[in-house]
């Protein structure tokens, strides 16, 4: 980790009794800082106010949010930021009776960015299906929050295994994304994202991906259907946009991936 501030003071200790630790109460975004920027900021400060409002958590205004990031990110040329922000301490059990107007932590963070995604995004990768199953919730549907032990087994599932990544369904059997990025795949020349409102992550880059992109079509799918996609590519808010090489074994077109990636270019 390169750095680390608690409420806008550098440092690294955290109360133990912070509800984040406690009971996953917060949430959080992940981005890629590029020349002391970070790309996308402004969805990202969009996530974290739309995810608090849904999780009743007060965030600080987004003036001095965005001002404190752009202090931090400057000095980066390529690096990854996270933003953690946690109810903070106090309340009871699981109820939140007690704490304080400006009890939230927000926690900034800066990490090395992963060398060897920039390869892969030319190459492509190997994908899976998962043997586990992410439950469905109509409250927490889409949002980054900080209860990720499903995302932990799913990643572990991978370590298990030979492929790069792993596609998961959730309880109904609806194919939802991979371990930590959201899936896109042509069917028919028609290039489709699973619907997500009640399981999954509603990704930075999925959302742009939607708007600039108007033929996308956001559609419930299962694996039987994935069997016959010809394309497929993962995508985030670090690896951009990630080709598929082979899906179960089976060799996809990555050249129609790669020239979506050309086109979005300027926009990712």
């Amino acid at each position: 980790m390169k750095y680390c501030s608690i409420n806008g003071q550098q440092q690294t200790d955290i109360a133990v009794t912070d509800r984040g630790l406690a009971y996953g109460d917060g949430l959080f975004t992940t981005a890629k800082i590029v020349n002391g920027t970070v790309v996308l900021l402004e969805k990202h400060i969009e996530r974290l106010t739309h995810g608090c409002q849904q999780l009743k958590l007060q965030l600080p205004s987004n003036i001095s949010l965005r001002e404190q990031l752009a202090s931090v990110v400057k000095g980066y040329s390529l690096a990854v930021l996270k933003v953690m922000i946690t109810a903070g301490s106090g309340g009871r059990g699981y109820s939140r009776v007690g704490l304080g107007d400006n009890a939230a932590n927000i926690i900034i963070m800066i990490s090395d960015f992963p060398s060897h995604y920039e390869t892969l995004a030319q190459q492509g990768i190997n994908v899976g299906d998962s043997k586990y199953q992410i439950a469905t919730s109509s409250m927490l549907g889409g949002i980054k929050h900080l209860n990720r032990l499903e995302q932990v087994l799913l990643r572990t599932e991978v370590d298990e295994r030979s492929e790069d990544d792993l596609i998961v369904t959730n309880c109904q059997g609806d194919v939802i994304e991979a371990t930590s990025s959201n899936l896109f795949y042509w069917l028919n020349e028609q290039l489709c994202t699973p619907e997500i409102s009640t399981s999954g992550v509603d990704g930075i880059m999925r959302q742009v991906l939607i708007a600039k992109n108007t033929e996308i079509k956001v559609c419930k799918t299962s694996f039987e259907e994935l069997k016959y996609a010809q394309a497929m590519f993962i995508s985030n808010s670090l690896m951009g946009i990630m080709p598929v090489k082979t899906y179960n074994n089976r060799l996809l077109d990555v050249d129609v991936v790669l020239k979506l990636q050309r086109r979005m270019k300027g926009f990712i």
